[in-house]
């Protein structure tokens, strides 16, 4: 365990073999939760969020038709499903 002073502008420093062993590179991005013990620091998602329709099609092939999106989107849900219901 770390331990960092606040420094008078609010600032924080991340040891470096935190950083490096999370893959921390300059200039990530963090949410900043309030908890009941603390704060907790969730860097943000690298890749920006996407929809089905922003990706829908990528992989296709000639001569194959894609189901509608509602389709698609009702897959993905059943699959998160289920995988969320077997690591319970």
């Amino acid at each position: 365990m770390e331990t960092v002073k606040l420094s008078s502008k609010g600032q924080i420093v991340i040891p470096k073999n935190i950083r490096d062993d999370l893959h921390l590179p300059a200039g990530t991005e963090f949410v900043i939760s309030r908890t009941a013990t603390g704060l907790t620091l969730t860097p943000t998602a690298i890749f920006p969020t996407t929809s089905v329709r922003d990706v829908r099609g990528i992989l296709a092939k000639r001569g194959r038709h894609l189901p509608p999106e509602a389709e698609l989107k009702a897959s993905i849900k059943a699959r998160l499903k289920a995988r969320n219901d077997a690591s319970k």
